[in-house]
């Protein structure tokens, strides 16, 4: 969902489930979650009406501005990215399914 991307790309990178990637000619990253806490955390923006469903289907049109992923290089380099954990809502907990990766 479109309207949804300031939201998601603020609950990532507070969560700390978002790495850089190397790249040529981009700037990819690396999400990591699982299905059951991505899910947790849209219920939990709904209930708070912080995102909302739209009224009616149509087609979506994503216009996203070039650093929508982006993490903070200072977080990379000093080592302050937050860990995974299921306790804090951020991502993939060990053993779990593979993350997803989405490239800029």
């Amino acid at each position: 969902m479109p309207d949804w991307a300031g939201w998601l790309n603020e609950e990532i990178n507070r969560r700390g489930a978002i790495q850089p990637l190397i790249g040529v000619g981009c700037s990819p990253v690396l999400v990591s979650g699982t299905k059951k806490l991505f899910l947790k955390w849209i219920r939990s923006a709904l209930r708070q009406k912080r995102i909302e469903v739209p009224d009616h289907n149509g087609p979506v049109r994503w216009s996203l501005a070039h650093s929508f992923f982006r993490i903070n290089q200072n977080d990379v380099e000093e080592g302050t990215r937050q860990e995974p954990s299921e306790e804090s809502p951020c991502f993939q907990a060990q053993g779990e399914e593979a993350p997803s990766c989405e490239s800029s």
